[in-house]
């Protein structure tokens, strides 16, 4: 068990309890009221730390306010972004990458825009400038960024696939969603080393998963805040989509979201299949059959587990294109 003195928060956590093998969260509050009483919690030492979080580049923040407005010109947007070669270039890569399946070679963002919509070049722009904030800060004795960004990768890609497949609102946020689900646990590991890396030391110890609602649970327990928590209070510093901001927030607890709940649900079910393809390697080819999902999130999406497992060749054909997406 880990030292109790390596809290995050001052006291006991208020952010949910932990009932079973789930995590019910004390009252329905909004968001915003959410992430400011789980500010309230934090101790000193970790607010400041919370405080000396990174921006977004100073491109992507004038991007995400021009992007409000979905009347916008293409052609300006495409010159925000051009301030930032090493930007541009890196959203180019990863829209002409297989992963997208885009006919015809995307030669610039405006091209981009025109070809696969406002959002969808949004949500790519905003995760590569993300990839570009953690590169080379990886420690050997903490998490695997790798690891990581595959499982980011596979379920962007898995809710975009399942969100268009149904049809369901925001579908258009999806792979953003599913690429940033679980930043928080980024910034555990990278601003918050001496507390993330003896927890996850622990877990290897007792041979747990670094995922999924067990480990959500043991952080919240042990560190006094989980992932979400902290995910949630990136985005909101960011000042990212509400939507992206529910679904880093509530992807353990989709239920209790209120502004996009399709988004959510679609991202929490992407993010259970991602861990399952991750597990079953070579044997998840055999189907999604097995894989265990939570009924109460497929019943509240108004799909079944036949349903879903009817896509399932669809997702694995994106996610065998996931090394294309970070491809130099």
């Amino acid at each position: 068990m880990l030292d109790a003195s390596l809290s995050l928060t001052e006291a006991q956590p208020l952010e949910a309890s932990v009932v079973g093998e789930s995590v019910v969260f004390a009252d329905a509050v909004s968001l915003e009221a959410w992430t400011e009483r789980t500010l309230a919690q934090l101790n000193p030492v970790a607010l400041k730390k919370i405080r000396d979080l990174p921006s977004l580049p100073t491109v992507m923040t004038h991007l995400l306010h021009l992007m409000q407005d979905p009347q916008v010109p293409a052609s300006r947007v495409a010159n925000v972004i051009a301030y930032d070669p090493a930007l541009t270039s890196k959203v180019l890569r990863m829209v002409n990458s297989a992963a997208f399946g885009v006919q015809r070679q995307i030669t610039s963002i405006q091209h981009g825009m025109m070809l696969m919509g406002f959002n969808a070049v949004r949500g790519v722009v905003l995760s590569a400038s993300v990839l570009k904030l953690f590169e080379g800060k990886q420690h050997p004795d903490g998490l695997n960024h790798e690891a990581f960004w595959w499982h980011s990768a596979a379920t962007a890609l898995m809710a975009k696939t399942l969100a268009e497949h149904f049809k369901l609102p925001g579908s258009d946020d999806a792979f953003t969603a599913g690429m940033l689900h679980d930043m928080g646990k980024l910034v555990l590991d990278v601003y918050f080393p001496d507390v993330y890396r003896p927890f996850l030391h622990d877990a290897r110890l007792q041979k747990q998963v670094y995922y999924g609602t067990s480990f959500f649970e043991a952080e919240v327990e042990q560190l006094g805040l989980s992932h979400t928590a902290l995910g949630a209070i990136l985005a909101h510093r960011w000042k990212l989509p509400v939507a992206i901001q529910e679904v880093m927030a509530f992807h353990h607890t989709p239920l209790q979201a209120t502004h996009c709940p399709p988004l959510v649900l679609v991202v929490a079910i992407a993010n259970t299949l991602a861990h399952a393809l991750y597990d079953k390697g070579a044997d998840a080819l055999l189907g999604a059959s097995t894989i265990e999902m939570n009924e109460d999130w497929l019943a509240a999406l108004n799909v079944t587990r036949a349903q879903v497992v009817a896509v399932w060749p669809k997702c694995m054909d994106a996610c065998e294109q996931i090394a294309t997406l970070f491809a130099e």
